[in-house]
């Protein structure tokens, strides 16, 4: 998310969409706040009963917490590309026995890195991809239940409402803000906070 905003800011007129981290409407809502067009969501529609993953890809994530979801470096290890180009990303994953195993020899794992790439095809073409990899971000820790691809849009839409109304009833009746001084601080740290302060009319005169 934090990306987000200077990307807007740096591409514009560039319509951006956001991704990473977005699971629920909340999310969406948050990402059109910050400039974006649109979101792009993976592993909330991974967890959906029309997806093409096996049945137990989808219920790991459905039992993950967000802590699960763990950076599998030995993978740059084994595919070089694209994760060590460009912006040297690293594909997150839930545990495996696969990734236990290999975490932890990663020096054998470049020098076996054909019959392993082939492990990795081999289950992922018979439909057995979770024996190796059980891709996923941290946002499998908010997915609580496997739903069709209409409830997930129907749940997402409605969510991304309600926060955006919420946040603009907020706007509406916040009182006006204002930073107040390190001098007008009465903490002994005179750090500068942001507080309501009522408009000048509202004191009485």
């Amino acid at each position: 998310m934090t990306l987000v905003p200077q990307v807007v800011d740096a591409v514009s007129p560039i319509p951006v969409v956001a991704s990473g981290g977005i699971f629920d409407g909340r999310g969406i809502a948050a990402a059109l706040v910050l400039g974006a067009a649109g979101v792009n969501l993976g592993t909330r529609f991974i967890a959906a009963k029309e997806a093409p993953a096996p049945q137990e890809w989808k219920q790991a994530i459905i039992d993950a917490k967000s802590e699960h979801a763990m950076k599998a470096e030995v993978l740059n290890d084994i595919t070089p590309l694209p994760g060590t180009a460009g912006f040297k990303t690293v594909l997150r994953s839930l545990p495996t026995e696969f990734l236990t195993e290999w975490s932890g020899k990663r020096d054998e794992a470049r020098r076996e890195r054909d019959r392993l790439r082939g492990q990795i095809v081999s289950t992922t073409q018979a439909g057995r991809q979770h024996e190796c990899l059980l891709t996923a971000g941290q946002t499998a820790g908010g997915i609580k239940k496997i739903l069709s691809v209409n409830g997930i849009m129907h749940k997402l839409v409605t969510e991304a409402e309600a926060a955006l109304t919420r946040m603009r009833w907020r706007g509406e009746h916040a009182a006006p803000l204002r930073t107040r001084l390190p001098s007008e601080e009465r903490s002994p740290l005179n750090t500068g906070i942001m507080e309501e302060v009522p408009e000048p009319d509202s004191l009485g005169g």
